[in-house]
């Protein structure tokens, strides 16, 4: 598994800091399960600050219980995993709902850039929704997510734009995401990639130059 230019070898389960690119090289035999957040409910049991969780693969141990990691491994099938985690986590949400402020505002500020395409609200703005500083607010996604506010939309803005791309590139167009051209998005997409990815994806990236010069 690589993290951003960093490999680790990946032995067991883990958890994966998504806001760096990741690669895995698989071999024969891999079995892979995973599960991903925009927030993870283990904040709810834990006095967790994501931001220190930037730079490696952990050991899920260090979140979550051993007992449930042994039982979902040693799981006969896909559907009976989902269902002992779906179970787990919605429990925790249910027992927590309603109880830890900042992350129902980090929740519902990525929600909403997330259904309404809004990606260029100044972090100000959000902030003075809530009646908070921008500090504030900065600290809640820290916490949270791990990292700032604006990292963290920008993020959900080109993964929600590359991911229209690929799907369906004939309906797509580049101001739908608050770019201001091909030329922007294209500026953008290339920030959040690697060297070693940038290399692996010329010809799409060539592709997309096409496409700016429409």
């Amino acid at each position: 598994m690589q993290v951003g230019e960093k490999k680790f070898e990946m032995k067991t389960d883990g958890f994966l800091p998504r806001h760096r690119a990741i690669e895995c090289f698989h071999q024969k035999g891999n079995k892979l399960f995973g599960i991903k957040f925009k927030i993870s409910p283990v904040i709810f049991q834990k006095k967790i600050n994501f931001s220190e969780y930037r730079e490696y693969i952990f050991p899920l141990s260090y979140l979550m219980d051993s007992g449930l990691l042994s039982k979902v491994k040693t799981s006969s099938s896909f559907e009976e995993r989902v269902s002992i985690l779906t179970e787990y986590f919605e429990k925790i949400i249910d027992q927590y709902s309603g109880s830890l402020k900042p992350i129902e505002i980090v929740s519902q500020i990525l929600a909403h850039c997330e259904n309404n395409r809004d990606f260029i609200t100044p972090v100000e703005d959000f902030a003075k929704q809530y009646n908070i500083s921008s500090r504030t607010l900065q600290r809640y996604f820290e916490t949270a997510t791990s990292i700032s506010t604006k990292t963290a939309i920008q993020i959900m803005r080109i993964r929600k734009a590359t991911e229209h791309l690929a799907v369906d590139p004939d309906t797509f167009n580049s101001a739908d995401y608050g770019y201001y051209d091909h030329s922007h998005f294209y500026k953008h997409l290339k920030s959040f990639l690697q060297k070693n990815t940038l290399k692996k994806l010329q010809p799409h990236l060539r592709l997309l130059e096409k496409l700016h010069g429409r």
